[in-house]
């Protein structure tokens, strides 16, 4: 790996860095492009670089495969009213297609955020689910977090193209603009000493927008996988890239970079070319972590026998027909009995339909799988588009068991 990591190094920066140049010399009117920051923790003792392919690889094999089923698959958790039939002229199910959206209305499981709570924080830690993998987590109302924020339309041609197309449609607009965070559009009372982090766990579509991104405040401090600061455009001033299993500190908060199953690439072309991974942050003795894409592996065991437990895990529970890179909602609440977290938040869900199942199967089958699982010491809390979850409230606005009795189909 880190013979890998050394060749890319010593080609890719010098790149960056001519670019840079330039730009500071033909644009000197923008001082942003001459200010770049980019640094690289690395973490020389992982083998997840395969120097023949010049990619990066999976740390743990996955435990399961594609399309590779589970007793679970055997129940339909639809509705009567929205049972369906219909052809996918992309990402078709071979083993045949269902109505994937029919009967579903995003406006049921979306709620107004709280901007009062959001713009002037009351609660030591506050998560609120944006949709899809989008978290905003704050921390004390001194760090405002933002996790694979995909608020504005998809990047690039993806974007523009994709939305003619079933899998591309988007079935949930953000419950907040991009201008409502509350350190973009500001609050009533700013508090002074804020820092802004967003941290980004691969770069698929659906989890780096930079579109989003552009329109966040230049002191942004971004964390990113490894490999993919350095395809950050210069206006983005403050980037760090982290390997598997290397921590920052940034005052009293501690981030750390963890592996995952799952791959990366925009295109056909850059396939691993950059890592993959979760986030977990660290602060005044709470530890949340989001654990990105991924499919489950022994590596959920790893990272508690390293990192120890946690106390809120954002888990995804979608998209399992590629079981090796995607848990299903049964695996997520077995991986995060792994991690021993306390309280299961899960997301991916509701947005758009990258996927087989039915939009809604997601959700209610982790409610099922749940009771049927009985996980001990573990709580789970689904909340719904623009909700906020807060410890010291230890409930959402919308109670557990009441969404869980809305998405129930039996």
């Amino acid at each position: 790996m880190y013979i890998g990591i050394q060749h890319r190094l010593r080609s890719e920066p010098l790149i960056v860095d001519f670019f840079c140049i330039i730009l500071c010399i033909v644009m000197l009117s923008v001082p942003s492009a001459c200010s770049t920051n980019r640094r690289i923790i690395k973490n020389p003792k992982l083998d997840d670089w395969d120097g023949e392919r010049m990619r990066y690889k999976n740390l743990f094999p996955p435990q399961y495969g594609y399309l590779e089923e589970t007793e679970y698959d055997s129940i339909d958790f639809r509705k009567p009213h929205e049972k369906g039939v219909k052809e996918y002229s992309l990402l078709s199910d071979p083993r045949g297609d269902i109505d994937r959206t029919k009967g579903y209305d995003s406006a049921a499981y979306t709620v107004a955020p709280d901007f009062t709570l959001l713009h002037n924080p009351i609660y030591e830690v506050q998560v609120t689910w944006i949709r899809h993998a989008s978290y905003l987590i704050q921390l004390g109302g001194k760090y405002q977090i933002l996790v694979d924020p995909v608020i504005e339309e998809i990047d690039g041609l993806v974007g523009i193209f994709g939305k003619y197309y079933e899998i591309g449609t988007l079935y949930a607009e953000s419950p907040l603009a991009t201008e409502d965070l509350p350190f973009v559009g500001g609050s009533e009372n700013p508090r002074e000493n804020q820092t802004f982090i967003v941290a980004i766990s691969h770069d698929h579509y659906d989890h780096l927008n930079y579109n989003t991104l552009k329109k966040l405040p230049d002191n942004t401090h971004y964390y990113v996988p490894h490999g993919l600061e350095n395809e950050f455009p210069s206006r983005y001033s403050t980037v760090t890239g982290m390997d598997w299993y290397t921590k920052d500190t940034i005052g009293d908060l501690t981030i750390t970079f963890l592996p995952a199953n799952h791959r990366s690439g925009r295109s056909l072309h850059e396939s691993n070319q950059t890592l993959w991974g979760g986030w977990l942050f660290e602060w005044n003795d709470y530890r949340i972590y989001f654990a990105g894409d991924t499919g489950y592996s022994a590596v959920f065991k790893d990272i508690r026998n390293r990192e120890g437990q946690f106390d809120i895990c954002l888990m995804p529970i979608t998209a399992w027909f590629q079981r090796q890179w995607h848990l299903a909602p049964e695996d997520a609440i077995e991986a995060a009995e792994d991690l021993e977290c306390k309280i299961l938040i899960p997301w991916g869900w509701g947005t758009w339909i990258h996927t087989f199942e039915h939009i809604l199967e997601p959700p209610r089958r982790l409610q099922y799988a749940w009771d049927q699982m009985q996980p001990e010491h573990m709580k789970l809390r689904m909340l719904k588009m623009g909700e906020t979850y807060s410890t010291e409230l230890n409930k959402p606005t919308i109670q557990t068991k009441d969404l869980g009795s809305q998405l129930s189909s039996h």
